[in-house]
């Protein structure tokens, strides 16, 4: 604490003059410190109402792409399994198609067989019947 130096008539006038003088230099460099800070604080209150703005909107933005991702993810299973469906449905019309083909293709080769069967006797029966009329040719005396 500031003492004064005591004259007559109470305290030395120029010493609480400068003592004054420097209390309100003090006072205004204080005034202005604090309106300073009041504009930082206001300044970073502003910025921290940004920041927590941002922060929304990025967490809505994150929280939105997990559901596009989710959606596309479903959608991706849901036509992964139409098309092993549609590949199934393929592959068993594609075998049922090569089974009747087989059956078909057996049962022409069974028809041939039995075709191959009726003209080869058919054939023998011909020159059993050719040998026949030969055996007979020599039964004639052709010479006479």
């Amino acid at each position: 604490m500031k003492r004064f130096t005591v004259v007559n008539e109470g305290y030395n006038m120029e010493e609480v003059n400068r003592f004054i003088d420097i209390v309100i230099k003090r006072l205004e460099k204080l005034n202005n410190e604090n309106a300073m800070l009041q504009t930082k604080i206001s300044s970073l209150e502003e910025k921290l109402k940004e920041e927590k703005v941002s922060e929304i909107k990025v967490t809505e933005a994150i929280m939105a792409a997990r559901d596009t991702s989710d959606r596309i993810k479903s959608l991706a299973r849901e036509e992964a399994n139409m098309i092993v469906e549609e590949a199934r449905n393929n592959a068993n019309a594609i075998v049922h198609e090569a089974l009747l083909n087989a059956e078909k293709t057996e049962h022409e080769a069974m028809l041939l067989k039995k075709n191959i069967t009726v003209y080869k006797n058919r054939v023998k029966n011909i020159i059993k019947s050719q040998l026949e009329i030969a055996e007979d040719l020599d039964k004639y005396d052709l010479d006479k």
